[in-house]
């Protein structure tokens, strides 16, 4: 009985992951301004993922054609499995005039710390050897980080022109000088992004650091998952809080995208888009942004592309996407203690 059981128990749980899984192919298709829950499965897709290899290595141990179901999900959404899982380990030698960018968002760094300058020293030289290690910047996007830290990585990383917003959190540092730049006009958000137009040699190209609308769920998160009693009414009421914030925020966000993607259509130059999306590639966002667009681990990533180190898992929001007149020679996401993000580093040319 208990082994019937069992069986019953692991086909509803398999009919429910591709259920489920199929819905994550379909978030990118559906704006979460007209149906937000279409976006909380576009967000889950890490985690169908591996149930999906999973219940496959399940059924095939059991020769049970269940594992064809399975395979066939994950051959279906091939494009969305290459997105989190990158398959490019062969090398890809860069000219020596390749640009190295790297986009961090710095908020754990600075988010609730007070610390001596000496304290604030080491955090200093540790990170800036971290990024010489990571492959020396020609281009630096950082978001949630302050003015005295960024403008003081600028001589020490030998990128001598910045361009930011005074107290935006946001700023690009460059090798190349910065010709003009200016705010995104997303009306009045809580994160601010930037733009700015660098003279590489005898191009012109215009980087964009953006920061789209935050979800603000990480302490409801971090106390679900302390406290995840679900007979108590207040887990309950967390879990309904981060809902409601999640789907708010991702509303908001589609417009920001949009807007920002009629912006990088209009361009009189090749665009770099770089930044904190607070969205994975299953995603309505990713979707309007990476359209016409190169997404760098896409192209040259290898191994896990988790770029969010936080109290949830697994997550990919941060990108470097590169105009697609741009080769691409090498994406990576170097792990790091620093903040509660992973840098992207990408190289390309022309």
């Amino acid at each position: 009985m208990i082994k019937y059981l069992l069986k019953h128990f692991v086909k509803i749980l398999s009919a429910a992951v591709i259920t489920g899984t199929f819905l994550s192919y379909l978030s990118p298709y559906i704006n979460p301004a007209l149906f937000r829950w279409a976006a909380f499965f576009g967000t889950a897709f890490p985690w169908f993922l591996l149930a999906n290899v999973a219940l496959l290595g399940v059924w095939c141990f059991r020769l049970n054609r269940f594992a064809l179901y399975h395979l066939g999900m994950l051959v279906f959404g091939w494009q969305h499995v290459t997105a989190f899982v990158g398959l490019n380990f062969g090398k890809n030698a860069a000219p020596e005039n390749a640009v190295t960018v790297v986009t961090h968002n710095l908020g754990g760094l600075f988010r609730g710390i007070n610390l001596e300058d000496e304290e604030w020293g080491g955090i200093f030289s540790n990170y800036t050897n971290f990024l010489r290690d990571s492959g020396e910047p020609d281009i630096l996007c950082v978001q949630e980080t302050g003015r005295k830290f960024f403008r003081a990585l600028g001589p020490q990383l030998g990128l001598p022109y910045v361009f930011d917003l005074n107290r935006s959190g946001n700023a690009i540092l460059s090798r190349y000088p910065v010709l003009r730049g200016g705010q995104l006009p997303f009306g009045r958000p809580e994160n601010v992004s930037i733009w700015a137009d660098l003279k590489i040699g005898k191009r012109t190209v215009r980087v964009y650091n953006v920061h789209l609308q935050s979800n603000k769920v990480t302490s409801d998160t971090q106390r679900v998952i302390k406290d995840s009693d679900l007979q108590d009414e207040q887990t309950w009421r967390d879990i309904t809080r981060v809902l409601r914030k999640v789907g708010g925020a991702t509303s908001i966000r589609a417009g920001q995208a949009a807007t920002l993607r009629d912006l990088m259509a209009a361009s009189p130059y090749p665009v770099i888009l770089c930044g904190d999306f607070n969205d994975t590639p299953n995603s309505y966002v990713y979707d309007l942004l990476a359209d016409g667009l190169t997404d760098t681990f896409r192209e040259r990533g290898a191994g896990l592309g988790t770029t969010f180190g936080g109290a949830i898992p697994f997550l990919r929001i941060d990108y470097v996407l590169a105009d697609p007149t741009m080769k691409v020679y090498d994406c990576r996401v170097p792990r790091n203690p620093v903040s509660d993000h992973y840098p992207v580093v990408a190289v390309w040319g022309f």
